[in-house]
């Protein structure tokens, strides 16, 4: 339609718009070479109407939706590049664009925890919590205190690992309730059920387990709700359940 009304071939900031638009629906479809063709051509076409080498907020917002496309298809070199290169171009901004700012960090902190870089993730994440207001934000003020739980654990900073991860548990325990909701709070009890069982408490480990299983199967009751990432969370709960009765059963043959 923008095509229409501008003209083929022409440049225009709608029609770049409508290009990452149309990237967002094939990447939650899992259609990642659609959506990067998508971005790409978005990227193109917004460097030629404001210059190749000329700093864009819209630049950096493209380069942020490469990223995790990158990163949900195990590219991580190319996802962290393109989270770099969205950091620039919001450094060179005349103004703040903090959400921005703090997105893109949460988002290349998730990537170096898949590449097993815990304390670079860390600290990204801490600079993150410090540009989140604690009077607004809560989701996302949860995300990062459960990432950083994460990082804790892997770290072996035990402490900070619970009250990270508690402070997450409380945040999204306030918000309204949804899907994302719930399976975000079955990632928390399950990272809990982690640290409770790096501390030997099996038996608490087994509940916060179930408390899991008990979130998840609750979004998915209804098959609409069924995304990889979901999947991919019910089995690693699963598969914490089994291994800690297991774990159990030592610990009473014993």
């Amino acid at each position: 339609m923008y095509k229409a009304v501008y003209g083929e071939g022409t440049n225009h900031n709608a029609i770049a718009a409508s290009y990452r638009g149309i990237a967002d629906v094939y990447t939650d479809t899992g259609e990642y070479t659609k959506s990067l063709h998508y971005l790409t051509l978005s990227l193109d076409m917004t460097k030629a109407i404001h210059g190749d080498n000329t700093t864009h907020i819209d630049i950096a917002y493209t380069y942020h939706k490469l990223g995790r496309l990158y990163h949900n298809t195990d590219q991580y070199t190319h996802s962290v590049h393109c989270y770099n290169m969205a950091l620039v171009q919001r450094d060179r901004c005349n103004t703040a664009h903090l959400p921005l700012y703090t997105a893109v960090l949460v988002s290349l902190s998730q990537t170096l925890i898949s590449s097993s870089d815990y304390k670079h993730a860390k600290g990204l994440l801490l600079l993150a919590l410090k540009h989140s207001p604690t009077d607004y934000c809560k989701d996302t003020r949860a995300n990062i205190c459960q990432l950083l739980g994460q990082c804790c654990l892997h770290l072996h900073q035990y402490r900070k690992c619970w009250k990270y991860l508690y402070s997450a548990l409380c945040y999204y325990e306030s918000l309204p309730s949804s899907n994302w909701k719930m399976k975000s709070l079955a990632q928390v009890h399950l990272y809990i059920s982690y640290l409770l069982l790096h501390l030997g408490h099996v038996s608490q480990a087994i509940e916060h387990s179930e408390l899991a299983l008990d979130l998840v199967e609750s979004v998915l009751v209804d098959r609409d709700n069924i995304t990889p990432e979901l999947t991919r969370l019910y089995t690693d709960i699963t598969h914490m359940i089994l291994g800690l009765y297991s774990t159990l059963t030592l610990y009473i043959d014993i």
